[in-house]
């Protein structure tokens, strides 16, 4: 009760066009989705090949992949080696994909109801059957599904919200749920660390370092800490992203150099020695080439589907766990609700695949004149209502040095007052499914080093009370 055909010119067009897995990982089941015993075998090796050794086709590589297991490798010389392969990419047509999966799926469920003892030969024999779809057998026997197992079009079975209370409290106990730590305490306090699944958006005026905050915190996890992250960006070239990498690596004390030197500095070759040079280059620039996990793409295109397609393919294929992307607008019109739906998107996508996921978000141009503990969604140019959708919401800004007289810094130390030398920037917690929500954090700032160093929160100052005459 199957359909090889269609079992086999879907895997010959995964092969023909790789790219293609990335739309249909999360929709096939292979335990569920191939009869044919060999053509499984083929859609399992391919799904481990893109996975973890290449996601590029060719005769020598799918070579080299199937020799590193011995089973897999008899399997394989069993059912004909790549000349199987070979003849199921000539065969299938990979603009066609979608029709053989609707077959497969279709087939899928069937045997699914035969094997819960449906009478599936009378549906079978049905006049409109080979036109029929799986949603259309779904519908046919719509009150007989509950107990499904196969996923037909991504679809979830509802779950018993308490019956695993008691066993949720003892895996926080032992495993807190907290994310991976960002370079900023306060904000890993706060949001509960860098979770999976979770969307952080941040906002800042035009030309204010939105880009620059960003670089700080990809370079602490794609470099610090080895862990893989894709960074997307729509504005800011590759080149300026290396200058970005090289200060924050430099100057932040988060990376054990602790050093002082301007990006201006490094983009233009300028240093106070030759050892200086050398020390950079080959000191810092080694440790980086040794440790880098970033994985970086300009993109001319940002549709929706632009987006969705880089980061599936990044992470089902290289293993990425976080993404950033810079910046949040909308693709050929600034329509707010085209950059709500992007919104979204990275939100669906951080849930589907179980990834972190960090935008930024330019704020308008009258945020010059609000002061920043009064900033609100309100701020956001384009897309005020994507708020609803994002779980940590960050709206900062430059703080006037004529107001610094207003503020105080309240941290472990106590409170103190703001230094007329230095750059401050006012982060308002906007939203924050992780914790408190509303306080103004304050972020001690060197554009030139892009050095951002948390200092503490931000209270106003007491108005001194006049005394009597």
């Amino acid at each position: 009760m199957y359909d090889l055909t269609s079992e086999a010119l879907f895997v010959g067009s995964l092969y023909a066009r790789p790219i293609l897995y990335v739309d249909y990982a999360e929709l096939i089941k292979s335990k569920y989705d191939f009869e044919d015993p060999d053509t499984k075998f083929l859609y399992d090796s391919f799904e481990l090949y893109y996975k973890t050794f290449s996601q590029e086709i060719s005769e020598t590589k799918v070579n080299i992949f199937m020799n590193q297991d011995p089973d897999r490798n008899k399997q394989y010389r069993k059912i004909g080696g790549w000349k199987t392969i070979e003849k199921q990419i000539e065969l299938a047509d990979p603009d066609d994909i979608k029709n053989y999966f609707d077959t497969i799926k279709k087939y899928s469920l069937l045997r699914e109801f035969h094997r819960k003892g449906f009478p599936v030969e009378k549906l079978m024999q049905h006049k409109a059957f080979p036109k029929m779809k799986a949603e259309d057998i779904v519908r046919f026997m719509r009150y007989n599904v509950d107990n499904i197992n196969t996923v037909i079009g991504g679809g979830k079975s509802a779950s018993l919200l308490g019956k695993d209370f008691k066993k949720k409290l003892a895996k926080w106990r032992e495993a807190p749920d907290m994310g991976v730590e960002f370079p900023f305490p306060i904000w890993t306090e706060l949001f509960r660390g860098f979770r999976k699944k979770k969307l952080v958006v941040d906002g800042m005026l035009s030309n204010e370092g939105k880009s620059r905050r960003m670089a700080k915190i990809v370079n602490y996890l794609g470099v610090l800490k080895r862990i893989p992250v894709l960074v997307l960006v729509n504005e800011q070239d590759e080149d300026e992203w290396y200058a970005m990498q090289a200060s924050t690596i430099c100057n932040n004390a988060e990376f054990g150099f602790n050093y002082d030197i301007r990006e201006y500095d490094i983009v233009l070759g300028n240093y106070k020695s030759e050892e200086e040079f050398e020390y950079i280059c080959e000191t810092i620039g080694s440790w980086v080439e040794e440790n880098h996990k970033i994985y970086f793409l300009e993109l001319n295109q940002y549709s929706d589907d632009d987006l969705e397609r880089e980061i599936k393919k990044h992470v089902l294929g290289l293993g990425v766990q976080y993404v950033f992307y810079d910046t949040l607008k909308g693709y050929k019109t600034d329509n707010w609700e085209t950059v709500k739906q992007t919104t979204t998107k990275l939100k669906d996508l951080a849930n589907e695949l179980n990834i972190g996921a960090y935008a930024t978000i330019q704020l308008t141009d009258e945020t010059v004149l609000t002061d920043v503990e009064d900033l609100t969604s309100m701020n956001i140019a384009n897309a005020k209502q994507l708020k609803h959708v994002v779980d940590h919401l960050i709206l900062e800004k430059r703080i006037d040095k004529s107001k610094y007289d207003n503020y105080m810094i309240k941290n472990q130390w106590g409170e103190i007052p703001l230094d007329i030398n230095k750059t401050y920037y006012g982060q308002k917690i906007d939203k924050n499914r992780g914790g408190g929500k509303g306080m103004v954090l304050v972020t001690e700032v060197d554009l030139d080093r892009n050095i951002w160093k948390e200092v503490g929160y931000l209270i106003r100052k007491p108005r001194e009370k006049k005394k009597r005459a």
